[in-house]
């Protein structure tokens, strides 16, 4: 009698308002579930990569959107690997033009937000793993755009499982709302993330610090949020990363115990629900959850990819991550006190 009731109970509920928020989590389990078997390199960007694709108001790419995106990233990353091996060793000429090409992606608004993603991650990856090796730099590069392919085709096919419904409507609209910047505004914020990242791609340069490159992935995947300028969402952003962090180490500790794929997408899945409830919700810092989910699934692909010393390392990526937010936080917090003093002085 009680099963019976359950199953009516069950049934009973209205899952159409959560249709967006059930795509982005069982999508994303669906996609690390089928990276993992694949397990090829940088296979866990994949997962993370694809998040921007289901995330709250995005659409299912048309194969021609598709298609552009592969072409243009297979550019993008082509001529990186060419500026790199021209001009890595010299950092008079190399640094400049590096970050005259990141203030203009930073910049500018003709250009759909996964493919910046991607772009920024290209520009200030493959330049500083070439360090130990310009061979090095063109295997990632490639590797990147596979990733990329592989996110586009995987995301989409979760799209063909749950596709757009009337539920999708609200954050379609609040997306397009949170996208128009002035000119000035976009100027502005694209100068202080240069200030942001000068400090960090010298200190990488000067000291070699290709083995640490998720710290400049991280920061180049939260910079494309201009909400970090706040100083309350900065605060948010570190806890909601560092969760993340918390909740990758608990999901590696549990896999010890019961090595099991089965398990791993369970555990997923429940830490994916907690996150995309937030994500999915009327709440001003919602977005910020998909940062922790991100951060999440950075720190549980990368270990469960690694060797034997991942028990070492999966620590090793939660202070990495959490140094990146903790940096960019700070830093923006200062600038923008620095800036809002010489504005006072003026008027």
């Amino acid at each position: 009698m009680l099963g019976k009731l359950r199953i009516r109970a069950l049934f009973s509920i209205n899952w159409k308002p959560m249709i967006p928020m059930l795509r982005y989590v069982l999508g994303s389990c669906f996609i690390l579930g089928v990276t993992s078997l694949l397990n090829y390199d940088l296979a866990y960007l994949t997962s993370v990569l694809a998040l921007g694709y289901m995330a709250p108001g995005a659409k299912p790419l048309s194969f021609k959107e598709g298609a552009g995106f592969l072409v243009f990233l297979t550019l993008m990353t082509g001529l990186t690997v060419i500026f790199t091996e021209m001009f890595l060793e010299y950092a008079m000429v190399f640094m400049p033009l590096l970050l005259l090409t990141l203030l203009w992606l930073y910049y500018t608004d003709r250009m759909p937000m996964m493919l910046k993603l991607f772009a920024l991650v290209s520009l200030v990856l493959i330049p500083f793993v070439s360090i130990d090796g310009g061979a090095i730099g063109s295997y990632v590069a490639s590797k990147l755009v596979f990733n990329a392919f592989m996110a586009i085709v995987l995301s989409q096919l979760v799209f063909l499982i749950f596709p757009l419904s009337e539920a999708d409507v609200p954050f379609e609209k609040k997306k397009q709302k949170a996208a128009k910047q002035s000119e000035r505004e976009r100027y502005k914020y694209a100068v202080n993330i240069i200030l942001i990242l000068l400090p960090v791609f010298i200190v990488f340069y000067m000291f070699k610090l290709s083995s640490s490159s998720l710290v400049i992935i991280f920061i180049a995947i939260l910079s494309v949020s201009p909400a970090l300028a706040k100083p309350k969402v900065g605060l948010v952003m570190i806890v909601a990363n560092i969760l993340g962090g918390l909740f990758g180490v608990l999901a590696y500790q549990l896999l010890i115990v019961v090595p099991n794929f089965v398990f791993m997408i369970l555990v997923s899945l429940c830490i994916g629900l907690f996150f995309g409830s937030h994500l999915f919700s009327d709440s001003k810092y919602a977005s910020i959850a998909g940062s922790g989910f991100s951060t999440f699934l950075l720190i549980l692909g990368s270990v469960t990819a690694s060797d034997a010393e991942a028990g070492s390392k999966v620590w090793t990526r939660v202070v990495q991550i959490s140094a990146a937010v903790i940096y960019v936080v700070i830093a923006f917090g200062i600038l923008n006190r620095i800036l809002n003093e010489k504005m006072a002085k003026v008027s």
